[in-house]
């Protein structure tokens, strides 16, 4: 006699061997108010779900990670998160078990959030097992943060943190916050380090802000938008942050002179937002991190931060492409001059602090091509347009 589950039977076995798993597995909890993302698709049928988000997270990874919808959790985190949870998995607390929950997908399930009279929300975490907490951290993306972008730590902006919380006698933890002041579809990211290990949870809440955020005034900083470096820039290059008011009428403006080893896409915003953050009054450039904004060495991490609703924007001036070099022996520090360079005679000094001449024509016309590919001595396809010189 052979035995045929029924499909009702079958789920509840399946879901009593995943709920054995997480306990195994030692996890802990997640949000339910407003829901988590894993939360949202453990609840609309795993095997099947019928969000899109979720049934791509689980042809990604599975549905087993629904199951252990309280397991998103680094053991050694011990408050370092940036440390152990890198740009991009965050939603899966860099755990490969739950890594569908890092899909930049703008149909993850979202629940209407708004703020109380006072401006506040209560946030309840459903706790499998309680422990004591050294810091609960609320995070939200930043204003103008699209969704299905990337998660990363740039994007988001702490709002909320709390010590030690009770147990309340439904087991869940009952968090009370200041709402920020958003609008639209948003990330609410969530920390929360025990005290007595160094062990750390991370939750991802799809929301929607609703009646025009909270209450919380208007940050000092505000963010006024990318620096992203496209290209290497010669040496001499002057890079000159200028701010403006409403009105058009400039408020200030900064330079910096890029040096020998500040010329690389990653290296001169960085030189740019030290420059910045030592001199200016109205503007700060880096990375938003619990408050601080710290400059770093990334081609499109850093941003732009002002005051008072102003705005900025980033001029560049290379160094003049017809003064030859002191010695005589090259025409450009390449990429200067590129558009006017003559086969068969331009010579230019590259990244790599060597000599090349253009190629005679007609192979010399790809000097004048301004792509990395033909960056000479350096891209895939240099040889097509230079010759060592």
């Amino acid at each position: 006699m052979s035995l045929r589950y029924t499909p009702l039977l079958l789920a509840t076995v399946f879901v009593g061997a995943g709920v054995g798993v997480a306990g195994n597995a030692a996890a802990h909890g997640t949000m339910i108010t407003p829901v988590s993302r894993v939360y949202a698709c453990f609840q609309g049928n795993p095997e099947n779900p019928t969000n899109p988000a979720c049934a791509a997270a689980k042809a990604v990874a599975g549905s087993q990670a629904f199951y252990d919808w309280n397991g998103i959790n680094q053991a050694n985190a011990n408050g370092n998160h940036q440390a152990v949870v890198p740009d991009g998995k965050l939603c899966s607390g860099n755990n490969p078990t739950f890594r569908g929950l890092d899909l930049e997908r703008s149909d993850w399930q979202t629940t209407p959030i708004q703020p109380d009279a006072n401006g506040r929300f209560t946030f309840v975490f459903k706790a499998t097992a309680p422990h004591a907490t050294r810091d609960w951290k609320f995070f939200v993306t930043r204003a103008g943060w699209q969704p299905g972008s990337p998660l990363r730590w740039a994007d988001l902006q702490e709002f909320c943190s709390l010590g030690n919380t009770p147990l309340s006698a439904d087991g869940t933890y009952k968090l009370q916050c200041t709402l920020p002041q958003r609008s639209g579809q948003h990330v609410i990211y969530n920390t929360w380090q025990r005290a007595d290990s160094t062990e750390a949870f991370y939750t991802c809440m799809d929301v929607r802000f609703e009646g025009g955020g909270g209450t919380t005034p208007v940050p000092q900083w505000q963010d006024a938008g990318p620096v992203t470096a496209r290209t290497e820039l010669p040496v001499g290059t002057t890079l000159a942050l200028r701010v403006f008011n409403a009105n058009g009428n400039d408020v200030e403006r900064v330079e910096a002179t890029l040096a020998a080893g500040q010329t690389t896409p990653a290296q001169w915003p960085l030189a740019l937002a030290r420059k910045v953050n030592a001199s200016a009054q109205h503007a700060r450039v880096g990375v938003l991190s619990n408050g601080a904004i710290t400059p770093t060495a990334s081609a499109t991490d850093n941003r732009v931060y002002l005051k008072d609703g102003n705005r900025f924007q980033l001029d560049t001036k290379v160094p003049d492409p017809g003064t030859p070099s002191p010695g005589g022996d090259f025409d450009h520090v390449y990429p200067a001059g590129i558009g006017s360079y003559v086969p068969g005679q331009t010579v230019v000094k590259s990244s790599d602090g060597k000599l090349y001449a253009c190629r005679p024509f007609p192979e010399g016309a790809w000097c004048n091509v301004n792509t990395e590919a033909y960056r000479p001595g350096v891209g895939s396809a240099w040889r097509d347009a230079w010759v060592p010189y």
